[in-house]
This record gives C-alpha cells, sequence and structure tokens, in this order.
C-alpha cells in the first residue's frame, strides 16, 4: 500500500499502513497516516459524479414534465386549422362561400368538454370581418386525442384574405 507524507509529498510503499503516528525520512514531518479508498479515492470521485449526473438527469426530467404540464394546462385543447382545407363552394342557392376544415387536440391525461368553435374571418387589413361560432362534432374529447371539425362561412367570401379558429373560453 501506499502511504504519502502530508508535508513534502515523499511516497512509501509498504505492505500495511500502521495505525500509529510515523516520521518521514525526508523532512522529519510527523503524521497519522490514514487508511484511503480503493485506488486513492478513484472509486469514490467515481460514485460522487455518478450520483451528481444521476441527479442531473432526474431534475431535468422532473423539469421538462413540469414545464409540459404547465402548458399543457394553459391550453389543454388546441384548435387548428390547415390553410390547405380553406376554400370556395358553391352553397344550394350557387352563392360562393368558404368552406373551413380543422382539428381540436386534447394534448393532457385528462377527458375535456369540447367548447364552442369560433371561426374569425379577416379582411386583407387584418380587421375582423366576422365571428361565427358553432357547436364541435363532439361533446367529450378523450386524453391525447383529436377531433376534426368543418364548417361553412355565412360571410360574403369577397373580402376575406385570412381565416382563423378560437376556442370558447369557458367562464
Amino acid at each position: 500500500m501506499k502511504m504519502i507524507c502530508d508535508f513534502c509529498k515523499t511516497e512509501y510503499t509498504l505492505a500495511k499502513i500502521p495505525n500509529t503516528p510515523v516520521k518521514c525520512a525526508i523532512c522529519g514531518h510527523v503524521w497519522v497516516p490514514r487508511k484511503r479508498f480503493i485506488g486513492n479515492g478513484t472509486w469514490l470521485k467515481f460514485a460522487v459524479v455518478l450520483c451528481a449526473l444521476i441527479a442531473a438527469c432526474i431534475f431535468s426530467f422532473v423539469a421538462v414534465l413540469k414545464f409540459q404540464n404547465t402548458v399543457s394546462k394553459k391550453k389543454p385543447l388546441v384548435a387548428h386549422i390547415d390553410e390547405k382545407t380553406v376554400h370556395l363552394i358553391k352553397d344550394e342557392k350557387g352563392n360562393n362561400r368558404i368552406f373551413v376544415a380543422g382539428d381540436i387536440t386534447n394534448n393532457t391525461e385528462d377527458i375535456y368538454g369540447l367548447p364552442a368553435i369560433i371561426i374569425v374571418s379577416y379582411d386583407g387589413a387584418n380587421n375582423v370581418l366576422s365571428r361565427q361560432s358553432f357547436t364541435p362534432p363532439a361533446t367529450l374529447l378523450e386524453p391525447k386525442t383529436t377531433v376534426t371539425f368543418n364548417h361553412i362561412l355565412s360571410v360574403d367570401p369577397t373580402n376575406v384574405k385570412r381565416v382563423s379558429v378560437e376556442l370558447k373560453e369557458s367562464k
């Protein structure tokens, strides 16, 4: 086993570390040798680093989960319209109307009741032309699922340049 003088760092190789104070043959310093962990503390250092790494991983995992929960609780239901699903159609009287299709996704692990869907139409200057509300195709939405919807707007499509979707906020 190795023993090192605390003062001058002279190394001694012995069969067994003594339990009594020793005197360095080089500098004369007297000290009580301590038994060291295997490999001069290498295993201890490894264990400390490993524990710190595991703790950092657990902390990161919990932080990400908390952030996702916060985001999903703020917006548990997300409505979306794809621009490709918005197009003109003719109604039964031959008038042009805007057909809108989209989906609503439940981002949580809970069942949510679906609120009314609101389609907002805008002109070229981003002014609201109309806000049309309609009932969703389902009453409840299971966790992590999506439901599709479609609606024909009653607004004259001549000035409509853009449409968006909102969910009616519960009070």
